[in-house]
């Protein structure tokens, strides 16, 4: 794993895992997105996954591509425990750095991603990571040129009992506008076919050994059915940096635009993203 860039001196908390909500997001109408991150700098992930993480080629393969600020976050999915428990030092380490002082902000956040990993492959996850990304400043003299938003970024494939992606879409949207607390939804058509985008907030609190922590997120989902299946796609960013909404849309529309199914094949580096779609 490549360092995680930024200041370390500059951190003084341990980073929050994904928001919980995007684990346990339920079956809400997007603002303009502004210019983000294009997707053709990404890398290309390919997946073979069945909710629970057993590997199925023929009914869940996808493919798409992540902005190289998104940092992957071990699940575990077909490693042994000892493996996994060293891509979570690994994991703490790139954020920490090596000082020794810092020993223990990397046990903990081992310990918070650990436990946060594991549950999340129970789920259906089948990608977790953790991005930093440098936002530009305004001409404000008083505002920082640059600043550092993070935001994490969660794929899980689920059951579906509607092979049709279509009304599957419809229906998926239908829910989330009548789900409890429900933001904002829209039915959205990607490269890939139809999907519903949904947009909101929610509280997560941790208890941890220097008692409760509490973060406030927005979050943006894309629910997208597998075409002629009978399983779900589910893209989950979320990020405690509110104010970035816009920015964050636009990071996952181009993450979206890229998705294609069926079985995995070689990334072809000669073929140009599509434009992004508009969130």
């Amino acid at each position: 794993m490549n360092s995680i860039p930024g200041p370390r001196a500059a951190r003084t908390q341990v980073p929050h895992p994904a928001d919980p909500a995007c684990a346990d997001a339920q079956a809400d109408r997007p603002t303009a997105a502004v210019a983000g991150p294009g997707a053709d700098s990404g890398r290309d992930r390919s997946f073979a996954a069945e909710p629970g993480g057993s590997p199925d080629v023929e009914r869940a393969a996808f493919r798409l591509q992540v902005q190289p600020e998104f940092h992957a976050i071990p699940l575990g999915l077909g490693q042994g425990e000892e493996a996994f428990d060293e891509q979570m030092r690994q994991f703490a380490r790139d954020y920490w750095g090596e000082e020794e002082e810092r020993e223990p902000l990397r046990k903990l956040t081992t310990a918070l991603y650990s436990t946060n990993s594991q549950e999340l492959a129970a789920g259906g996850t089948v990608y977790n990571a953790f991005g930093v990304f440098r936002i530009a400043g305004s001409d404000d003299e008083e505002q920082p040129s640059e600043r550092i938003s993070r935001a994490s970024l969660t794929i899980s494939v689920r059951d579906l009992d509607n092979t049709n992606a279509d009304l599957a879409a419809a229906g998926i949207a239908e829910t989330l506008e009548q789900g409890q607390g429900s933001g904002e939804v829209q039915l959205i058509s990607l490269p890939a076919g139809p999907a519903v985008v949904h947009i909101a907030g929610s509280r997560a609190v941790w208890e941890l050994s220097d008692g409760e922590h509490e973060r406030h997120f927005v979050r943006i989902e894309i629910w997208m059915p597998f075409p002629d299946e009978d399983r779900l796609l589910l893209l989950c960013l979320s990020t405690a940096d509110v104010q970035d909404l816009f920015f964050y849309q636009s990071v996952l529309a181009d993450v979206a635009d890229t998705i294609t199914f069926g079985e995995s094949e070689e990334p072809d580096s000669g073929t140009s993203p599509q434009a992004p779609a508009s969130l």
